[in-house]
């Protein structure tokens, strides 16, 4: 469950550690990155078409016109912030009451900061942590949650073989 708060709702003593990174490391798409994702699509399509599977479809066609959208648009920086009712991303606050455990990913550049969360849908939340350092931020988050190692998901995986 997140939160929806405003930036003025943590005042400046509630904020343990924050810093600013991008919401997921900025890879150049060249032409031929859309060229593949749009022949992929469009081969999908043509599938399910001879399946006469025509929902199907239209929802692959709809998938591969987001995909590339998204794929287009630049990486947005993000203010991240550790405090003592639980972490923020943007605007989104995750009580810490909500979250499970973390892992901080430190052996691998760039580090990141995996979250499990008690949520049923997109339990993982992965925040990059940037120049911050990694055993800061494990100091301060083993004061609220145990630190359990778990390896990424196969879609945070696939995404970031993607460029996202």
């Amino acid at each position: 469950m997140t939160e929806n708060i405003s930036p003025l709702s943590a005042g400046p003593s509630d904020i343990l550690l924050a810093w600013q990174d991008f919401e997921y490391s900025p890879t150049e798409k060249t032409s031929d990155w859309f060229w593949v994702v749009g022949l992929v699509g469009l081969t999908s399509v043509i599938i399910a078409f001879i399946f006469k599977n025509f929902l199907f479809a239209i929802v692959l066609l709809i998938s591969t016109f987001t995909l590339m959208l998204f794929g287009a648009r630049e990486p947005e920086m993000v203010n991240f912030e550790i405090t003592k009712r639980g972490l923020k991303a943007k605007n989104n606050l995750y009580p810490f009451n909500s979250l499970e455990s973390f892992a901080v990913r430190d052996h691998e550049t760039p580090h990141k900061l995996m979250i499990e969360s008690s949520r049923l849908f997109l339990p993982h939340i992965v925040m990059p942590l940037g120049d911050t350092d990694p055993e800061k931020v494990r100091a301060i988050l083993s004061r609220f949650l145990p630190e359990v190692p778990f390896e990424e998901s196969l879609i945070d995986e696939l995404a970031e073989r993607l460029g996202f």
